[in-house]
């Protein structure tokens, strides 16, 4: 009979190709998790690894188990949240998918006040570009994601989770710290530092400078940058101005290394949307979650017209 554990440890090293690296995340030894794996491989009589110095990959058979050793272990695990919840307790592991900026700012304290209220559950927060986030949803190694954008997927049902404002910041000597609110053509005698192409941020911008008639290849943009952290760190050095998301401006606002620089009849705004699989059945952690959002005034509403594939 297949051993659980040596599967839950043939996932895991399957995923970072690195046996060390899969022992520091389950919290085992080296050997332990190499003697795990020959144990399944010895069950199965198939070589699921092959060896490269310190990395591994995935055999041809391998690779032919890891979907379906993650799906044994899906309902597994679901199997005993069905019957802990049987006995009105709500336990399991909520696993959700977000971008850079909802999973550091707005999820965290989010997370820690269902895990206070529901101390049987364990969350995990997995962080990534909003199209790697709805592959990890759609794929079912998440319960659920956040993302700036409606993407057609058949799967995917999304509701309305909360408004973020997208502002200028600069340098906290910079002049326009003095001198607000800025002309929006102010903008084309700045450097600027971007988000790529794509990111909710970058669409607000673009939405709200067109119509002043501005489009982004007007502007003298030095930098662009894969997430607001960074945008936020380079302005910090005085390499420019950038557009970020509020919920990330407000926190190093208070720090003192940059201000938030108002523009003149400019809104920028985007939406984060809460997006379940609407082909797997909902956990008892995700069903309480959603329950809790609900409490805190997030998911008013469903999409209007959720997009399908």
């Amino acid at each position: 009979m297949l051993d659980w554990h040596d599967l839950q440890v043939f996932v895991v090293a399957a995923e970072v190709e690195n046996f060390s690296v899969a022992a520091q995340e389950l919290h085992l030894s080296q050997p332990a998790v190499t003697q795990r794996i020959r144990s399944l491989e010895k069950h199965l009589g198939v070589k699921l690894f092959e060896r490269q110095g310190r990395r591994v990959r995935l055999s041809e058979t391998g690779a032919y188990l890891l979907p379906m050793a993650k799906d044994l272990l899906r309902r597994s695990n679901r199997l005993e949240e069905m019957m802990h919840s049987l006995r009105g307790e709500v336990v399991g592991h909520l696993v959700v998918g977000c971008s850079t900026t909802t999973g550091k700012y707005l999820l965290p304290p989010l997370m820690a006040r269902f895990i206070e209220r529901y101390p049987g559950v364990q969350a995990t927060v997995r962080v990534g570009s909003r199209n790697r986030v709805l592959e990890l949803l759609v794929s079912r190694e998440v319960n659920l994601a956040f993302a700036s954008a409606l993407i057609p997927r058949r799967e995917i049902r999304y509701h309305r989770f909360i408004d973020d404002e997208v502002v200028l910041i600069a340098p906290h000597n910079h002049p326009w710290h003095k001198h607000v609110p800025i002309q929006p053509d102010a903008l084309l005698r700045e450097r600027l530092i971007l988000r790529e192409p794509g990111s909710g941020t970058y669409q607000a911008m673009e939405r709200a400078l067109a119509r002043h008639d501005i489009s982004v290849d007007e502007l003298h943009t030095v930098m662009t940058l894969g997430n607001s952290e960074a945008i936020i760190l380079a302005v910090e050095e005085g390499i420019g101005v950038g557009f970020v998301p509020k919920l990330a401006a407000d926190r190093c606002k208070r720090l003192g290394n940059i201000a938030i620089v108002p523009i003149a009849d400019i809104h920028m705004s985007y939406t984060i949307w809460m997006a379940e699989n609407a082909m797997q059945p909902a956990t008892a952690a995700q069903i309480h979650f959603v329950r809790l959002l609900k409490e805190e005034g997030y998911l008013r509403e469903e999409a209007p017209h959720t997009p399908r594939a």
